[in-house]
């Protein structure tokens, strides 16, 4: 086991390297645990979370045009992915299951 001093860099630290592919698999992973457990939080987390992450891109795209930042351009694909994959996964689950949720019925 490594033993952890204030001398070591970033890339010396165990952790795992992840590229964006296992990252949209992760949150693929996420959100469909998350529907099968619940509908109602799945439909808001689904609702809520891509409105969040659109945002925060378009603040960002706006701050890079107003003054290079050199953010890395992994950081916008990790937006655009955090944007898509829950909606994709929300798409899944309401063709397979159908639109008959529980907390719609009264």
């Amino acid at each position: 086991m490594a033993r952890f001093n204030k001398d070591m860099k970033t890339k010396d630290l165990p952790i795992p390297n992840l590229g964006l592919i296992e990252i949209a698999l992760f949150q693929v992973l996420f959100y469909a645990s998350i529907w099968v457990m619940s509908d109602y939080t799945a439909t808001l987390l689904t609702l809520i979370l891509p409105m969040i992450f659109f945002f925060l891109l378009i603040i960002s795209l706006l701050s890079e045009m107003i003054d290079r930042s050199k953010t890395p351009k992994w950081y916008f694909k990790f937006m655009i992915i955090s944007i898509i994959v829950p909606i994709i996964t929300a798409v899944v689950f309401v063709a397979a299951l159908g639109a008959n949720f529980d907390w719609t019925k009264l």
